[in-house]
């Protein structure tokens, strides 16, 4: 539940460095050949994947790393279509026009299905949804009742769903735009600012990381309407209907449960009515 694009973030992708892994797929080279035609992919039995590595825990660097749920279950979903993976890294603000311009197949970051997006790329069907969450200091005078937000200097990641959405979800605060959670983060340990909205999980691991600054979540707000779906480049109806296919896999194999609960031990489990795959409303 994630970004919408900046303008100038197309040309920060050209300068950004690349980090690359490579999945678990399985296949004789024919078969890799065969995976890469029927699927849409760029390269043949390769899905090359624009992700981020500061987002935990939905994908992050770990030991000079890729990991995350995002990074697990989108190696899953290559598997099953016979690809190998390969990972691109970040800013999120620039991954949705480097996807149009080709620098890969598609988008593992969480991000959210929303009209203005689908404008711009295609998506799968949403495959996670989950909570925002505000994140303050205990001593900030923010509590569960959203109009103490209002006059408060407001984190965002610029482009994000609550970027699109702060009218509406948190109305009244000054809204302060940040590239990324790690510099939100450091302007909230630094008091440039009052709160962070965010998503909810990754909050959970900013608490964990400043545990002396006692940061909590009055606020928390269901982003059911706003499922993360994978993106690709618009007019790219194949790998669309090769990553929907694949979806209905890991989760009917018990792969999507498996990973959710290992990087999500703090929500509700969903039961068997509320897997995915989800529809972005609007």
């Amino acid at each position: 539940m994630r970004k919408l694009s900046a303008a100038r973030a197309a040309a920060a992708a050209i300068a950004v460095s690349l980090l690359t892994v490579t999945g678990c797929g399985s296949g004789s080279k024919t078969q890799s050949a065969q995976a890469g035609t029927a699927t849409g992919v760029a390269k043949a039995g390769v899905l090359k994947v624009g992700t981020t590595n500061n987002m935990k825990p939905y994908s992050y660097e770990e030991n000079g790393k890729l990991a995350g749920f995002e990074i697990d279950l989108i190696d899953a979903v290559a598997q099953k279509l016979n690809l190998k993976t390969s990972f691109v890294s970040l800013d999120f603000s620039a991954l949705l026009p480097a996807v149009n311009n080709r620098q890969f197949d598609t988008v593992a970051a969480a991000v959210g299905i929303t009209a203005p997006r689908k404008k711009m790329v295609d998506f799968s069907d949403g495959y996670l949804a989950g909570y925002f969450g505000v994140l303050t200091r205990s001593d900030s005078g923010i509590t569960s009742d959203v109009g103490t937000v209002r006059g408060k200097k407001v984190a965002v990641l610029q482009g994000s769903i609550e970027d699109a959405n702060t009218s509406t979800f948190i109305p009244g605060a000054n809204v302060v735009r940040f590239p990324d959670d790690n510099s939100a983060d450091l302007a909230l340990k630094n008091k440039r600012v009052d709160a962070f909205f965010n998503d909810f999980d990754p909050n959970l691991a900013i608490i964990k990381k400043y545990p002396d600054l006692h940061l909590v979540q009055p606020i928390t707000i269901p982003a059911t309407a706003f499922p993360a779906g994978w993106a690709v480049r618009k007019g790219n109806t194949r790998l669309v209907t090769a990553l929907d296919g694949a979806l209905k896999q890991v989760v009917a194999d018990g792969t999507w449960l498996k990973l959710y609960k290992q990087y999500f031990p703090q929500d509700p489990v969903p039961t068997a009515s509320q897997l995915p795959p989800y529809t972005a409303k609007g």
